[in-house]
């Protein structure tokens, strides 16, 4: 089993979301039930794909951009950020992840698929735009952040999107920060992205535990010339809410990392429970209790086989 912030989440909200997620969605074709999950694992609402779309534009074209040592460029990451929109929008609208043979890796950056497409209601023009409005707003909230841009600026190295992964009390955790910048002289800078129109929501956990997982994975090789470890109190975290154009910075002490990774050992600890020493094939939907909020249902990709499985 492999612990993330994210699936952490998921357990909490609805044990039988995180079972088909998590631990039924993997790549399979030979399987038909798990090749059907790990498709719906693939859906999005306009809202999350809004925010996937500025990830990329911003993991394509400025992080290069700053590692190249160049001016970044507004226009150039709207024009990418517009590319990827389009494309995407094409591509999920016509609902293609239902399409014969359709493997959504080879499709990389034009894949999108939409949530309320496959539950047969319709995605409004009005809402698309909206979702662009948004993503322009947020890349050009982000270019107006001096202060931050100054500092990726000096950094020696800046890596997007990298998947780091390190051992807690017997179990795999992993975490995949929006961002790392590595300096010569100061320890690193953790950026997360978030694209909430309210921005209300505290990220402290999910950031610690990226901050533990750079201080405690494998160093990579990419960033071994500028990085050889160091304590997590010291790792700079930003939560950069680019729609509320606000940014909150996090810092921790030896008690925030005990409690983060007394939260990691509980979590894990309770899906491991769930788990009761089983794997697939051997686990079924009906092990794994629903959420009793049907709210929950709403942004849900796998209701089909769950509410088909109950009846």
């Amino acid at each position: 089993m492999i612990w993330s912030f994210t699936d952490s989440r998921t357990f909490a909200k609805c044990q039988r979301r995180w079972y088909y997620d998590a631990m039924l969605g993997y790549w399979n074709q030979k399987d038909p039930c798990r090749w059907e999950a790990y498709l719906l694992s693939k859906l999005q609402s306009v809202s999350a794909w809004r925010g996937q779309v500025v990830d990329l534009a911003i993991t394509t074209t400025l992080v290069p951009t700053l590692n190249a040592r160049q001016a970044p460029s507004l226009r150039r990451c709207l024009d990418r950020a517009r590319q990827i929109f389009d494309t995407q929008r094409t591509f999920a609208m016509r609902h293609r992840l239902r399409e014969a043979g359709m493997v959504p890796s080879q499709h990389k950056d034009s894949f999108a698929a939409f949530l309320s497409l496959e539950y047969q209601q319709p995605v409004e023009e009005t809402e698309l735009a909206q979702a662009w409005s948004e993503v322009e707003q947020a890349i050009t909230n982000l270019f107006g952040m001096d202060a931050l841009l100054g500092q990726l600026r000096a950094a020696r190295l800046c890596v997007a999107q990298r998947a780091l992964t390190f051992k807690h009390e017997g179990v795999s955790v992993k975490a995949v920060p929006d961002l790392i910048a590595f300096y010569d002289d100061r320890p690193p800078l953790i950026v997360d992205w978030k694209v909430h129109a309210f921005g209300t929501k505290d990220y402290w956990l999910q950031l610690v535990t990226y901050a533990l997982a750079l201080t405690r994975c494998t160093v990579h090789k990419d960033f071994a010339r500028v990085f050889q470890g160091c304590d997590p109190t010291t790792i700079r975290l930003a939560e950069v809410q680019l729609l509320t154009n606000r940014i909150r910075e996090h810092t921790l002490d030896e008690d925030d990392v005990g409690e983060v990774e007394d939260m990691i050992a509980d979590s894990a600890s309770r899906m491991s429970l769930a788990l009761d020493g089983r794997k697939h094939p051997e686990l079924r939907q009906a092990d794994f209790p629903a959420t009793s909020r049907l709210e929950n249902c709403s942004d849900c990709p796998f209701r089909k086989p769950c509410w088909e499985g109950d009846e």
